[in-house]
């Protein structure tokens, strides 16, 4: 019986093996895709662009990260008021913005400071969203606390969304 299940999975995988290909297949050789081509593209024009980061509280070396120093320099070149920035969460590594007296204040004060001074010439809107590190000071409270920081270095009530830490919220970006 042994030998039967070895002669059997023996021939099942040289079945499978023999259709594979690792060449690409058409219908018509001659039809092989060509490279990128711009003027196949719509002539649309772009209404909104939207910048997405995250985990970007995340830095070792007590400066930018590689991934915030990319961003500022694409959003400081190609950008219109129609254009978005999202910070999606995790701004604040290990444990989200704690209290004022709390030691750990001023370091993550500095890491929001990093992002906020990365879309300081962006014409666009800028939006902050919490994630999971966020929320691991005092949960709602340090999410609240990140909200009015963030609100008030960006100078705009909407950058920080959801609304005082409310999950269930529906949003309409016009």
């Amino acid at each position: 019986m042994n030998k039967y299940y070895r002669f059997l999975n023996f021939s099942i995988a040289i079945l499978l093996s023999s259709c594979a290909t690792y060449l690409p297949k058409y219908a018509d050789e001659s039809s092989e895709p060509s490279r990128f081509d711009s003027s196949t593209l719509s002539r649309k024009r772009i209404h909104k662009t939207f910048y997405l980061i995250g985990d970007a509280g995340g830095d070792k070396d007590g400066g930018s990260t590689y991934a915030l120093d990319a961003l500022k320099k694409v959003i400081d070149t190609a950008q219109t008021e129609n254009d978005y920035a999202i910070f999606l969460g995790d701004n604040i590594y290990d444990a989200g913005l704690p209290k004022k007296d709390h030691p750990e204040r001023a370091e993550a004060e500095r890491r929001l400071d990093i992002q906020v001074n990365a879309v300081e010439n962006f014409k666009g809107k800028t939006i902050f969203i919490p994630g999971n590190h966020d929320w691991y000071a005092d949960g709602v409270e340090g999410v609240k606390r990140q909200e009015k920081y963030i609100e008030d270095a960006l100078n705009d009530k909407e950058s920080f969304q959801p609304e005082n830490g409310c999950p269930i919220e529906m949003k309409s970006i016009s």
